[in-house]
């Protein structure tokens, strides 16, 4: 197995985990928030989606988002520039998710895309190694590190506060 042999197999995991997670919730528990200054599922769920868009598609193709391509922000009702990494707490919770099934269509899509993308690599991977990319606020680093730390490591994460979300609404979390 090759390194875009397993993005691949763990990029189908963390997606179906993250769907999963959240398909039966109701938009309060979309939206519910635990003391301090955490965000709710809504918000980390977007930010997720909109990361991997940016990342497969802006970043590493030079073609626009499926956010923008398809004007994602007009059918969600949110901001056209809504990414997620430079807001502050309080603006994120203030996202408000009015209808969470587009909101997992719009995930799917990009779901879809980013396996065509990865799928379509057929040196596995070493041209990516060598490619030398800029991520915001993370800096310049390898185009294959960019996916397995932004796209997959970092998705688990936030896998993981949502799990945390769920569980403080006693909700059952399936264990990967």
């Amino acid at each position: 197995m090759d390194i875009i042999s397993f993005y691949r197999q763990e990029q189908r995991r963390v997606h179906v985990a993250l769907q999963e997670a959240v398909q039966e919730l109701t938009t309060d528990e979309w939206h519910f928030l635990l003391p301090g200054a955490g965000n709710h599922i809504a918000f980390t769920f977007l930010h997720c989606i909109r990361t991997e868009d940016n990342v497969y598609r802006f970043i590493l193709q030079g073609r626009p988002p499926i956010w923008n391509e398809d004007k994602w922000h007009e059918i969600l009702h949110l901001p056209e520039r809504l990414q997620g990494a430079s807001m502050s707490s309080a603006d994120a919770r203030r996202i408000f998710i009015h209808e969470p099934a587009s909101l997992l269509q719009y995930a799917e899509q990009v779901w879809r895309d980013s396996e065509t993308y990865l799928s379509s690599i057929q040196d596995g991977g070493s041209a990516l190694a060598d490619r030398i990319i800029h991520v915001n606020p993370l800096g310049n680093m390898p185009a294959l590190q960019v996916i397995g730390q932004v796209c997959i490591s970092d998705l688990f994460t936030r896998l993981g506060e949502i799990h945390t979300l769920l569980g403080a609404q006693g909700k059952k979390v399936r264990l990967l």
